[in-house]
């Protein structure tokens, strides 16, 4: 390998998505700030030693620094984070830099594999700065669920229905336990990303539910900058909750399940519907279902029972995982259209990155 095919501005994405700065770097391979400066503007070559160990401390293969950047690829949307407000400008940083490199993945695969394509219904939506009513995504949740077939009955497998309707899902180590989720349209493909830590079943489909509401609400409206402000980001976050129980626990049905305010038949509903008790309970409330005292007492319940951090069946139900991207792994692989090498040499990661 010659020194002038690196690729400067891959020594700064893997460099961002892993969380350091140039001076972190700099120190972890021996060489100043300054030298990791000019490496990553291309005013400077780092030698194949230095490259060698900036490459094993960021943990991509030689290959990846080597990689030309895409160039047919449209501007990503708004990327929205589920995450806490006070979550750090690098964490979100490194996440996007996650995200670019994921969808070089997908776009490697689909040299080879036919993903479904991108089935989800057009949704009339103007946005304001006011909170939207909840009749008003009542009726985008059932236009979903009606353009999927899904009647009104509880969803079974929610990861699967998104993947075949050509939603991308990526589970990742985020080493961050500020963000939970984060979402995006790039090339008019939806991709969502979940934490990989401290998942429960009914967590991550919520989390699913909550994201595929930024995208078909948000995506075209709102700015990076935009989002940065209270008011957006509240008002936001809120529509996208109320979406996602919208979506999980569709008026009409589930309303014929509230008979009783115990506890232990909420648990019972949490079986049918795999829908965290919280949640339930907040839907209740949206809907009217129930009056303030019995709202009242189900929360001095969770309270009373410590359920609000976690909750009964939480590591009983089955946790539901994408599997569309393994698939198309073992496609090619197992029919010889390429060899192992041949994918981490390409996609430039680590085997058990690309793995995971």
């Amino acid at each position: 390998m010659i020194q002038h095919d690196i690729i400067p501005s891959r020594i700064k994405q893997a460099r961002v998505s892993r969380g350091y700065s140039m001076a972190d770097l700099g120190n972890l391979v021996g060489v100043s700030r300054q030298a990791i400066s000019k490496y990553e503007i291309g005013t400077y070559t780092p030698t194949e030693a230095v490259l060698s160990r900036i490459a094993s401390v960021l943990r991509y293969e030689i290959s990846f620094f080597r990689k030309p950047l895409p160039s047919d690829a449209a501007s990503p949307s708004t990327v929205f984070f589920r995450s806490r407000r006070s979550t750090t400008k690098k964490s979100k940083e490194a996440a996007k830099e996650k995200i670019a490199i994921f969808q070089e993945i997908d776009k490697y695969l689909r040299q080879f594999v036919s993903f479904p394509k991108v089935n989800l219904p057009t949704i009339d939506y103007h946005f304001t700065y006011e909170q939207l009513n909840i009749q008003q995504i009542e009726e985008f949740a059932i236009a979903v669920r009606n353009n999927w077939g899904l009647g009104n009955a509880p969803i079974v497998n929610l990861t699967n229905v998104f993947q075949k309707n050509g939603i991308m899902i990526s589970v990742m180590n985020l080493n961050n336990k500020k963000i939970d989720a984060f979402s995006v349209w790039k090339d008019a493909i939806p991709y969502i990303f979940l934490s990989s830590e401290k998942y429960s079943d009914v967590r991550l489909r919520f989390t699913l539910a909550h994201e595929l509401g930024h995208l078909l609400l948000h995506a075209n409206y709102i700015n990076e900058e935009e989002i940065q402000t209270k008011v957006i980001f509240d008002k936001i976050e809120k529509e996208a909750d109320l979406f996602a129980a919208a979506l999980l626990l569709p008026a009409t049905t589930f309303s014929n399940d509230i008979y009783s305010t115990s506890i232990d038949h909420f648990i019972n509903l949490k079986k049918k519907w795999k829908a965290s008790i919280g949640s339930m309970i907040y839907r209740c409330q949206d809907l009217d279902l129930l009056t303030e005292n019995q709202i009242k007492y189900l929360k001095d319940q969770m309270s009373y029972n410590h359920y609000w951090k976690s909750e009964p069946l939480d590591n009983i139900i089955p946790l539901e995982h994408p599997f569309a991207h393994k698939q198309a792994f073992d496609l090619i692989l197992d029919n010889h259209i390429v060899t192992e090498t041949d994918v981490v040499e390409e996609i430039g990661c680590e085997a058990s990155e690309i793995e995971e």
